[in-house]
């Protein structure tokens, strides 16, 4: 992290962050749609900080979570997709 990360953290809109989180919850419940485009938006912000994102070890790593947690789901009879 370098000094200009840390001055853009600081500056950002703090309002408009607030406003937006109010927004997203007014409704009290959250549906598939919208989870789905939190994590658009999430995903595009990291792209802008790390544009070669995931690299081969994420992926690597994504791959052998996703195989431990499915063996554990199996061994507590969860049948995962």
């Amino acid at each position: 992290m370098t000094r200009d990360d840390i001055r853009a953290f600081v500056n950002r809109d703090w309002a408009r962050a607030a406003d937006a989180k109010a927004e997203t919850w007014k409704a009290g419940k959250r549906t598939p749609a919208a989870d789905l485009r939190a994590a658009h938006e999430l995903r595009r912000h990291v792209l802008t900080l790390r544009p070669d994102w995931p690299g081969p070890d994420d992926r690597a790593e994504d791959l052998r979570t996703h195989v431990r947690v499915s063996e554990a789901l199996g061994a507590v009879g969860i049948r995962s997709r």
